[in-house]
C-alpha cells in the first residue's frame, strides 16, 4: 500500500469535516435584523393579508434570507410624543429586538387636529415634531447593535383615488400640506442627524392606481409593493 491509499481516509474524513463545518457556519451566520417602525401604512392596513403583502412582508422577500425584518407598525401611530397612540410607547419592543437597521416612517397620523380624523390632537402639537424626531433617534442610536437609521418620507395622499367621499377630500386637502410641512421636517433632521432619508412620497403622488379605493391614505398590495422596492433600493444600495 503507498503512502497515499494510507493517507486516503483520513484526507476523506478531514474533508467532510470541512463541508459540515462550512455547512453549520451558513446555518448559524446571523441574520441582519431589520426593524421596519410605523403606523398602519407600515403595518399593512387594507389587505386582505398584512402577513404576507405589507410592505415589510414585501421588503422581507425582497432583501432575502440574509435579512430578518420585523413589523413594528402600529395603526393610527404617531412620532408625536403626545398622539395616542405613539411610536414612544412601543420603545421597550423595538430596543428588545436590538435591530441593526431602523427604517422609520410616521408622520401621516400627525397631520390629524384641529378639526380633522375626529377630536385628535396632533397638529396642535406640530412645534415638538423636529425635537421629538431628534429624541428617538438618539434613544435608537444608543442601542447596543448601533444601527442604520433611514427617516421615510411618509407615503402621499392621493386625492384622485376613486370613490373618495367629499368629506374624506376635504379632509385630506387639509392634511396633505401638512404631510409636506413635516416632511421638510424629517429632511431637516435625517441631515442634522446624519442619518439617511427615504422618499416614499413624490413617487407614488398622484398615482391612485397604488391607493385603496374610497381611502387615498393605505396603499393596495401594489403600492405596499412599490414602498418595499423603494427601501429595498435603499438598504441594498441599488438602483
Amino acid at each position: 500500500m503507498n503512502r497515499i491509499e494510507t493517507y486516503f481516509p483520513t484526507i476523506i474524513l478531514c474533508s467532510l469535516l470541512l463541508l459540515l463545518l462550512f455547512a453549520f457556519r451558513d446555518v448559524t451566520k446571523e441574520k441582519i435584523k431589520v426593524a421596519s417602525i410605523g403606523d398602519s401604512i407600515t403595518y399593512g392596513a387594507r389587505l386582505d393579508n398584512p402577513d404576507s403583502d405589507s410592505y415589510p412582508a414585501q421588503l422581507q422577500k425582497l432583501l432575502g434570507d440574509d435579512y430578518a425584518v420585523e413589523n413594528f407598525g402600529v395603526g393610527g401611530c404617531t412620532l408625536i410624543r403626545k398622539g395616542i397612540p405613539t411610536v414612544w410607547n412601543e420603545l421597550p419592543k423595538i430596543k428588545a429586538a436590538n435591530p441593526d437597521i431602523i427604517v422609520i416612517s410616521l408622520g401621516t397620523n400627525d397631520t390629524c387636529g384641529y378639526g380633522t380624523c375626529g377630536d385628535r390632537k396632533c397638529w396642535e402639537y406640530k412645534d415638538e415634531f423636529e425635537k421629538d424626531y431628534r429624541d428617538l433617534i438618539d434613544e435608537l442610536s444608543q442601542l447596543p447593535s448601533d444601527p442604520q437609521i433611514f427617516l421615510c418620507a411618509p407615503s402621499p395622499m392621493v386625492l384622485e383615488t376613486p370613490g373618495l367621499d367629499a368629506e374624506r377630500i376635504a379632509g385630506l386637502k387639509v392634511r396633505k400640506p401638512r404631510l409636506q410641512e413635516l416632511i421638510s421636517m424629517t429632511k431637516k433632521v435625517a441631515m442634522e442627524k446624519n442619518v439617511s432619508f427615504i422618499d416614499l412620497n413624490e413617487p407614488l403622488d398622484h398615482r391612485p392606481e397604488l391607493f385603496t379605493l374610497s381611502d387615498g391614505v393605505h396603499p393596495n398590495k401594489e403600492g405596499y409593493e412599490a414602498i418595499a422596492k423603494l427601501v429595498a433600493m435603499k438598504l441594498t444600495g441599488h438602483k
